[in-house]
């Protein structure tokens, strides 16, 4: 983790669908940057339906960082709550070099449902991101591990985990627990803070 004096930019890439908590996940990241004292800014891109369309969060952290609008091919990782969803933002967003943090639940849309289209399995998704120049993958169930904590839905917060055990975003871990516990106070605190940890530790594992 570089210090704020050394950090001059840091592109992150939150994608997801529509009722994921994508939006939260970014919130909680960028307030945990603006804690530490970084210059952040943040912009958002929605797909077609709010919900179960695709959804992008860019978070933008570094003394250089005057704009939301990050540009094709900047970003150092991209923080996947979708598999497909994630390949399409690395497509587009992601530096050769730059690293991947991914949830490999899919989330098929009615289009494969219908067999108009084809769900590419992970194996493809990880070669593809190969291909673009991703240089660490890191990959796994979220989802089957929030239901098993009890609630889906902290599968954002296992995803800001394994973003944090990555090593490569720009805050503290104690940072983002402590936004966590502000954001989030109430009867689900404590079960969002194990997601957090859970995610650090999943990450964290295979590295």
């Amino acid at each position: 983790m570089k210090s704020m004096a050394q950090l001059k930019e840091f592109n992150l890439v939150i994608a997801g669908i529509g009722g994921q908590g994508n939006l939260l996940a970014s919130e909680i990241i960028a307030s945990a940057a603006v804690r530490e004292g970084h210059r952040v800014r943040v912009g958002e891109t929605f797909g077609a339906a709010q919900r179960g369309g695709p959804v992008a969060s860019y978070i933008r952290i570094g003394s250089e960082v005057y704009s939301p609008i990050l540009d094709p091919g900047r970003a150092d990782l991209i923080v996947g709550l979708e598999a497909v969803e994630t390949l399409r933002n690395a497509f587009r967003f992601l530096r050769p070099g730059g690293a991947v943090v991914m949830n490999t639940r899919p989330i098929v849309p009615v289009e494969v449902s219908m067999g108009l289209q084809k769900y590419p399995s992970l194996q493809e998704i990880i070669e593809a991101l190969r291909r673009i120049g991703a240089e660490k993958i890191i990959h796994f169930d979220a989802t089957s591990e929030a239901e098993r904590l009890g609630m889906a839905l902290v599968m954002n917060m296992i995803m800001v985990g394994a973003a944090a055990g990555s090593g490569l975003l720009p805050i503290s871990t104690e940072a983002i627990r402590q936004v966590i516990t502000e954001r989030l106070a109430g009867p689900l605190l404590e079960l969002n803070l194990k997601a957090f940890e859970l995610g650090l530790e999943k990450s964290r594992s295979q590295q």
